[in-house]
């Protein structure tokens, strides 16, 4: 007998093609160490989400979510698939940075999902399709209309290779690496749309120049890709830092991003690029582990690196034993 189940989900990155994928390029994203956590208990009755960093307890039946109504969607989309619900109390934890472009909602959506299909199921891990599924539901609640990487990224682990509307392949994880993944949060909140509609306009600016840019675009995430496998990072880098350089030309990057980037190849990194949107967020830096330091001293003021493992592994579920249950919402 379980008194309830804890789930991890990792946080993402677009090591290339973000932008150029919502007009048909492709894109490469990865799966990185960096968690969120949901610990489920039963209880008797109703299914209350509690966020203490968020400062936000829910009640997510009968219509009386207000922050957390994603979730309300992914424990519906749930339970009419599997034909069962229960009573329960939910606990969500994360590591992720919010508004940085690392997926936090997706990997949100996704650890509730496998914990609470976990319960469902008597302990047993969910199947991926049922807790990906899940979590694309919450993205549509959150987002609009998702592309669907997010939740596919954090639900399988690994690479996934994407182009919209006809290509979401997941990868296998690439050889062991013996470069790091660093990620420079600058804290400047940006807006996705604002982002899009800039680059979209820079696009038909430039008319016929638009389709050999995205040809551009696909040659380079097929490099990256082969560069990545042949663990030649000085290529990967040095083709990152060539996709940052465009993404700057179509508008949607700031000059701090820029600084970031041009401050850690100068340190030493081989290579670096904004990641998610643009206009603030996040860059992601590929760095031999020797120069790690150096390029910690080199970021600007006020921003902060995190650390982290790319294709991190996927979701996963546990179980937690009726003695433990008093245990919490500890690390999973």
């Amino acid at each position: 007998m379980v008194a309830g189940c804890r789930a991890r989900a990792p946080a993402k990155v677009i090591l290339l093609g973000e932008h150029w994928v919502v007009h048909g390029g492709l894109a490469l994203a990865s799966s990185i160490g960096v968690y969120a956590r949901v610990t489920c208990i039963s209880q008797g009755s109703g299914l209350v989400v509690e966020s203490p960093s968020l400062s936000v307890s829910e009640e997510l039946r009968g219509g009386r979510c207000r922050r957390l109504c994603g979730l309300a969607r992914a424990a519906e989309y749930i339970e009419e698939r599997l034909g069962v619900s229960t009573g329960v109390r939910c606990r969500i934890e994360s590591d992720i940075p919010l508004g940085a472009g690392l997926g936090s909602s997706a990997a949100v959506a996704a650890a509730f999902a496998a914990a609470y299909s976990c319960l469902l199921l008597g302990g047993r891990q969910p199947p991926r399709d049922l807790v990906n599924g899940a979590a694309y539901e919450a993205e549509k609640v959150v987002h609009g209309r998702p592309s669907g990487v997010d939740n596919t990224v954090t639900v399988y682990g690994g690479l996934l290779l994407y182009r919209r509307g006809s290509l979401m392949k997941p990868l296998p994880p690439p050889p062991v690496s013996d470069a790091v993944l660093l990620i420079a949060l600058t804290g400047v909140e940006r807006s996705t749309r604002v982002a899009v509609e800039r680059f979209t306009s820079r696009l038909r600016l430039l008319g016929d120049q638009a389709s050999r840019l995205i040809e551009l675009n696909d040659s380079l995430v097929a490099e990256a890709l082969a560069a990545l496998w042949r663990k030649d990072y000085k290529r990967l880098g040095a083709l990152m830092t060539l996709a940052h350089g465009l993404l700057n030309g179509m508008g949607v990057s700031i000059p701090l991003l820029d600084e970031i980037v041009a401050s850690a190849v100068a340190a030493g990194a081989h290579g670096a690029k904004l990641t998610g949107a643009g206009l603030g967020g996040s860059v992601v830096i590929l760095a031999p582990r020797d120069k790690v330091d150096d390029i910690r001293a080199s970021m600007p003021a006020g921003v902060r690196l995190l650390e982290a493992s790319l294709a991190a592994p996927g979701v996963a579920a546990q179980p937690i034993p009726e003695a433990a249950s008093g245990a919490g919402g500890g690390r999973g």
